[in-house]
């Protein structure tokens, strides 16, 4: 099971991303890029269950016997700091760009070294005038992009960082020191081997049988907008991509209930919940509730014998006329959230033009 992090569809996968932490303890100046990516990495393989803290970033540099940390450390730290503070031996790799791409579409994290200055700018807008060494972390892969997790980023734990081009990322990337992490591949080695097959059973079973978190009786429709791809999962954890469909018409059928496979995930959270579908080409599978394209209703069926409650008019909010440059962000951001709308839609079938 997973700590803090969560699943996300990247791709033709559902992909872990890590409880993200950053390097800026509280504010520039920086420090630590290297065991701060590290973290980010080593909770891919461990599915979110180490501390996503500054505490935990530092304890890693205390064991790594690097004296001098504030002023970069070398990718020989990063294996005694996992020996030292996790009784884990790893070892650094010089993969090709093609087995790279490989790993991050099955689940694979790279901590990676880079020479920030070489980025685009619009990857370095965290500290822009910085051009030397860096490590940063990458989780997926979509279309010829990558996940990219800056430790220098001013983001908090639900960061899944930000789509890179992979050409954009190569230039530059330090291919001779690449340390990878794979999803949950330390959870079964802390385990006795009694508990790992228990563990294992269990895990099965749920992968198997979603959690209805509502059911509706007699079922509901859903519609489908003209021009959107619906990918379709059977059971699993992560879910298993079943079928997928461009829809060139407004369609539609119906669901029955709305399910979830990550034990964490609630109503509230339309990224992790599905909707089960009963008829049409989706029949007994289940479509993510926040794919682009489909409208539903899933509020809870009224009780019998409990009146509806009527609209009451609510207070009247005053409108604040915004200066140029808010309504100019306030724009980009609406870009931003619908370009991020369309990628999780198409599921890495076509490549996009670059995020605004």
């Amino acid at each position: 099971m997973a700590g803090a992090g969560r699943y996300e569809q990247i791709g033709d996968r559902l992909t872990f991303i890590p409880p993200f932490v950053n390097e800026r303890f509280d504010g520039p100046p920086f420090w630590s890029c290297t065991f701060t990516a590290l973290l980010n990495g080593a909770n891919v393989g461990w599915l979110g269950q180490k501390p996503a803290t500054h505490a935990e970033v530092a304890a890693l540099a205390g064991a790594s016997g690097d004296s001098d940390t504030r002023h970069g450390s070398r990718a020989s730290h990063m294996v005694r700091a996992m020996k030292v503070r996790y009784k884990t031996n790893v070892a650094i790799e010089r993969c090709s760009e093609k087995e790279a791409q490989r790993r991050l579409a099955n689940g694979g994290a790279l901590v990676a070294g880079v020479t920030y200055g070489e980025l685009p700018a619009r990857h370095r807008r965290w500290s822009p005038r910085f051009k030397l060494g860096h490590r940063v972390t990458l989780v997926g892969w979509s279309a010829g992009r990558t996940r990219l997790l800056d430790p220098m980023a001013a983001m908090g734990p639900s960061y899944a960082g930000e789509w890179i081009a992979w050409s954009d990322f190569a230039r530059a990337w330090w291919p001779a020191e690449q340390l990878w992490f794979q999803e949950g591949q330390y959870l079964a080695a802390v385990r006795k081997p009694a508990e790992a097959v228990a563990a294992a059973t269990a895990a099965a079973t749920a992968a198997a049988t979603a959690r209805v978190l509502r059911r509706f009786d007699p079922p509901r429709h859903f519609r489908v907008t003209a021009n959107s791809l619906v990918v379709a999962f059977a059971p699993g954890l992560p879910p298993k991509v079943a079928r997928r469909m461009l829809f060139p018409h407004a369609s539609g059928a119906n669901f029955d209930a709305i399910v979830a496979f990550d034990p964490a995930a609630t109503l509230e959270d339309p990224t992790r919940t599905f909707m089960h579908v009963t008829n049409g080409a989706f029949a007994g599978r289940y479509i993510p509730l926040a794919t682009a394209g489909i409208a539903a209703d899933i509020h809870p069926d009224p009780v019998a014998g409990v009146p509806a409650v009527p609209t009451v008019p609510g207070p009247v909010i005053p409108v604040i006329a915004a200066d140029a440059a808010t309504i100019a962000a306030a724009i980009l951001e609406g870009r931003r959230q619908e370009w991020d709308r369309i990628a999780h839609a198409n599921a890495g079938l076509a490549i996009l033009p670059p995020r605004p």
